[in-house]
């Protein structure tokens, strides 16, 4: 096997496991058993489970960041915020998943120093991205802000993540599309 499509393949195979069942959910045996391939293997490419964390976390980030730049830069804010929402909904809606985000963050007492500060890259990263949306929207008119950009952004991208983790007990995406009417202008 390919080094680097096993690698791959643990990371991947974690992240999955993390976002059903979260990161204490799983063991390096249970990981092996899903791919196919021996503990020793795994412990091979990260000699501890906070050393795969990291690595899921990081790869997620990326994953984010590159869908986030296709968001067309040309588009009134409002039509960038369904993009950005469309683009969550997309990858969990219908899944047993949720944002890898929300699923450590419920975990946050448990996780290595390194994970929290990645997490919080991660969380810190939406938000800015976030703030320069509603920036952009209340300058055209296009969405409300009430108040302080940075507290919007904080409570919009918290809205966001508790309509996912609503969309998926419940099984109803249009809980993610619930979140338009409060935030258009």
């Amino acid at each position: 096997m390919n080094t680097e499509t096993t690698r791959e393949k643990i990371v991947q195979h974690a992240q999955n496991l993390i976002q059903t069942g979260g990161y204490n959910g799983f063991s390096y045996r249970d990981l092996a058993a899903l791919i196919g391939i021996k503990t020793s293997s795994i412990h091979y490419y990260f000699p501890q489970k906070e050393d795969l964390l990291l690595a899921v976390i990081q790869r997620y980030q990326t994953n984010w960041n590159e869908a986030i730049q296709r968001i067309d830069p040309g588009l009134r804010a409002d039509d960038k915020l369904r993009a950005y929402v469309d683009v969550h909904r997309r990858a969990f809606c219908g899944t047993e998943r949720i944002c890898l985000g929300t699923a450590l963050s419920a975990e946050l007492g448990s996780l290595p120093g390194c994970a929290r500060r990645a997490l919080r890259d991660f969380y810190a990263a939406n938000e800015a991205w976030l703030v320069k949306l509603l920036e952009q929207g209340a300058r055209e008119g296009s969405l409300r802000v009430p108040g302080d950009l940075h507290a919007s952004a904080r409570a919009l991208y918290s809205a966001l993540q508790g309509s996912l983790m609503g969309a998926r007990l419940f099984n109803e995406s249009e809980r993610v599309a619930e979140l338009f009417p409060a935030i258009a202008a």
